[in-house]
């Protein structure tokens, strides 16, 4: 019987510290379960990164619960596997909870039987569709699972399949995503339908033998790039799968939740004042009500400092001016007259004291011990902190919690903080 489904990956609820952005992700996941329940879906895929971490905001995660109970009860099923970001080898993730409330079904579950990935397989008890597949892990760990996976046991299952994985196909993942990513020879052949995520860019591959499909993020994964693609028109959203005895039609559905506004300003040649009024001109005649704005600055400067930039004062002008919120990127930025030179030296803890010196000098700080050669002396004393391993027998909230304990002290809160 014909039936549909819809494929979404990379929501990252949980993304982002600003609460604009955070709400923003909660709002493109609404749209996208509403559009589902419009259009009358048999069931979802989400192709993993559901959330942003494995135990994320609880108060943005309970918003997205709210949403998929509904679609639940609506009589609409949903599949998920782990992402990346959601996935853990050590604690429980959000998602096993919610899987043991009833809420979606994770079809990620295997046994090793002689050294061979068994993967369970799942029915969808409407349509028939049997679903299965592999999670994401982090690094890429995921290509031990292919590498072991029994493909002969689930290529000679017949009816319509679909096998669900979070991570990249080396055949279609841009070149700085190659390393761990997976060759479409280790997938099993003849499912009718492959729903990936990981990648953040929309991709659909039709051959005549297997539909491999990302729909991408769904609003960003909690990056600047992702965010700059949508600002410069890629559209975000997700897949609608039509189907009989195999896919008939994917159609794009697009989700827009807000407006945006790129503003690009490379200040070469110019000195910090004169990129301090350029860019300050700016902000006070761009066009940023109701918009979120990306603000992105580069280029070398003759002659002053990158501090003597307020972007303080950019962002303060903006959030006046309407903007949603804006997102200040100056990573390129620098500047002739105080460049950081190349560490000649082959000590690393020379090199380490050099750079500190020079960057502290570029820099205003308003605490006294991260001025001059204290500043050095308490750079040095974090970056020892956190260069301390984690211990054996030491959980990963003991070694959070002793980590910041060390950078607290080495910064000498009393003063730094006040």
């Amino acid at each position: 019987m014909p039936f549909s489904f819809a494929h979404i990956s990379d929501v990252h609820v949980g993304a982002f510290r600003q609460p604009a952005l955070q709400k923003l992700v909660l709002d493109a996941f609404v749209t996208a379960m509403d559009v589902c329940i419009e259009r009358r879906v048999d069931f979802i895929v989400i192709g993993g990164d559901l959330f942003d971490s494995n135990i994320p905001n609880m108060a943005l995660a309970n918003q997205a619960v709210r949403k998929m109970k509904e679609v639940r009860d609506r009589g609409i099923p949903i599949y998920v596997v782990y992402g990346s970001h959601d996935f853990s080898p050590t604690q429980t993730s959000v998602v096993d909870m919610l899987e043991s409330a009833g809420l979606f079904r994770n079809v990620s579950k295997g046994v090793l039987v002689d050294g061979k990935l068994e993967l369970e397989v799942f029915r969808d008890e409407k349509t028939g569709a049997k679903l299965c597949g592999i999670s994401g892990r982090r690094l890429g760990i995921e290509a031990d699972a292919f590498a072991s996976l029994d493909r002969g046991l689930l290529e000679r299952m017949t009816g319509f399949r679909i096998f669900v994985f979070h991570g990249s196909v080396v055949e279609l993942a841009p070149d700085i995503m190659k390393a761990g990513s997976v060759p479409l020879s280790d997938f099993p052949r003849g499912f009718s339908y492959y729903a990936g995520g990981h990648l953040h860019d929309r991709t659909l591959e039709q051959r005549p033998d297997m539909v491999v499909a990302y729909p991408g993020a769904l609003f960003a994964g909690g990056d600047y790039q992702d965010l700059e693609k949508s600002a410069k028109g890629m559209a975000r959203g997700f897949f609608v799968v039509s189907c009989g005895d195999k896919v008939e039609k994917v159609d794009f559905v697009p989700v827009k939740v807000c407006d945006w506004q790129l503003v690009e300003c490379d200040v070469s040649s110019k000195t910090s004042v004169q990129a301090r009024d350029l860019l300050l001109e700016l902000a006070r005649e761009t066009e940023v009500s109701g918009r979120v704005v990306l603000f992105r600055v580069s280029g070398e400067m003759t002659a002053g400092r990158t501090s003597d930039i307020d972007f303080i004062e950019i962002r303060r002008i903006l959030k006046e001016r309407g903007a949603v919120e804006t997102l200040l990127n100056y990573n390129k930025l620098s500047s002739k007259e105080y460049a950081v030179q190349s560490p000649v030296s082959d000590n690393p803890a020379q090199i380490e004291e050099k750079l500190f010196r020079e960057r502290i000098a570029t820099t205003k700080f308003q605490q006294k011990r991260l001025v001059g050669e204290q500043g050095v002396t308490t750079s040095k004393a974090v970056l020892r902190v956190l260069r301390d391993a984690r211990k054996d027998d030491e959980v990963k909230d003991d070694y959070d919690s002793r980590l910041l304990r060390g950078v607290v002290n080495a910064l000498d809160a009393d003063e730094v903080f006040e």
